[in-house]
């Protein structure tokens, strides 16, 4: 469990970081985020449909399960 402790403290390290860098408004954040966007200067991954389709094939494994 202390592995799990140190990472939970290492992700709010960032968070906070982050949080602190943009003054806690989250809305200045997004604003930055959506520039960054606009000037594709680098790639945007959409995962969107991996989990849809990973959703597809665990309910498909389990109907195959159940007919079994």
């Amino acid at each position: 469990m202390k592995m799990a402790d140190e990472i939970i403290k290492e992700l709010w390290k960032i968070k906070d970081g982050i949080a602190n860098e943009y003054g806690c408004d989250v809305k200045a954040l997004v604003a930055y985020l959506q520039a960054k966007k606009r000037e594709g200067d680098h790639q945007v991954v959409d995962l969107r449909h991996v989990k849809k389709t990973a959703e597809q094939g665990a309910q498909a494994d389990r109907q195959q399960d159940s007919a079994l």
